[in-house]
């Protein structure tokens, strides 16, 4: 209802200032000539794109649950590398807790907490302080068995992969609380 009293140009301006998750929160529940005004309307064209690409799939899943914004890096970047990165690189998420560290062929095959970024010497290698047990979660992946994932291992995020098995995204803990009070009122 709120949408509805502002112009598109408006709408497309405050929802490239939210995270990919919850600007397709917002736009999932507009009709879809509604949704592409929006969409050709934002400024930005990465952010176009994957709003749009989160929005295709499944209502219920981990790709609409996911936000598109999160950091991966290469296993030989060090320490040193990924703080000057971070310090430098304007467009970071909002939240991370992690970063993914990821193969040339962009898969995920370890994380890096912050603390233990923080507490490493700065030429030590992130393939040096990764964990290497990941929860990796098909984009395809109903949101209750998102929940369940995080429930059952304690995740603070987890990567979501596409069909390729390439990294396309990050789910936190608090879009899972998000869908465990859904999940909830439901029944």
């Amino acid at each position: 209802e709120i949408i509805e009293n502002f112009d598109t140009v408006e709408v497309a301006a405050a929802i490239s200032q939210l995270d990919t998750d919850d600007a397709v929160a917002v736009l999932e529940d507009l009709d879809l000539p509604h949704q592409r005004q929006i969409l050709e309307a934002l400024p930005n064209y990465a952010d176009r794109v994957g709003v749009a690409e989160s929005l295709t799939y499944p209502e219920n899943t981990a790709g609409r649950l996911m936000q598109r914004e999160v950091i991966s890096l290469p296993t030989f970047w060090t320490v040193g590398q990924t703080i000057d990165y971070m310090r430098e690189t304007a467009d970071l998420p909002q939240d991370f807790y992690e970063i993914f560290v990821v193969n040339p062929r962009l898969e995920p095959i370890g994380t890096v907490r912050l603390n233990s970024l923080l507490r490493a010497r700065r030429p030590v290698r992130l393939s040096d302080i990764m964990e290497q047990k990941l929860h990796i979660i098909p984009a395809v992946t109903d949101q209750e068995d998102v929940g369940y994932l995080f429930d059952q291992y304690d995740l603070i995020s987890a990567p979501v992969v596409g069909i390729s098995g390439r990294l396309i995204g990050v789910i936190t803990v608090d879009d899972v609380l998000n869908v465990v009070q859904e999940e909830a009122e439901e029944d």
